[in-house]
């Protein structure tokens, strides 16, 4: 007699479950990090401008807002950007954290940093 394989019942709802579980916890998570890529990508078209190095520093906050405005983000991070003047380029920089509700009383937060740097 031939032995039967193959997983129960029990175990596709595990599975399933667990496959789940996955998915929603992507979903949170997820966001966050979209607006992480945005932002560097943000950064990066401010110093893709070929004057960025010899312009002040309030018109490259302004630049950056109006890039923020552009991609839909939290206008608020402009108050967070740090511009780091270097021998021979600037950098700027972003800190920023995100609370997402997870389930119920349980809550994910996220803290980023993203850095990009012109020479």
């Amino acid at each position: 007699m031939k032995r039967q394989r193959g997983i129960t019942l029990g175990g596709v709802f595990f599975f399933m479950f667990l496959v789940g579980f996955a998915a929603y916890g992507a979903s949170r998570v997820l966001p966050g990090y979209m607006d992480y890529w945005t932002l560097q990508r943000i950064l990066k078209n401010v110093l893709q401008e070929p004057d960025v190095t010899t312009l002040k520093d309030s018109a490259i906050r302004t630049k950056f807002a109006t890039e923020l405005r552009i991609n839909n983000m939290d206008g608020s991070l402009n108050d967070q950007l740090q511009i780091d003047w270097l021998p021979n380029g600037v950098r700027l920089s972003v800190e920023f954290s995100m609370q997402r509700p997870f389930m119920g009383p349980v809550g994910i937060c996220m803290n980023f940093r993203a850095e990009e740097t012109k020479q």
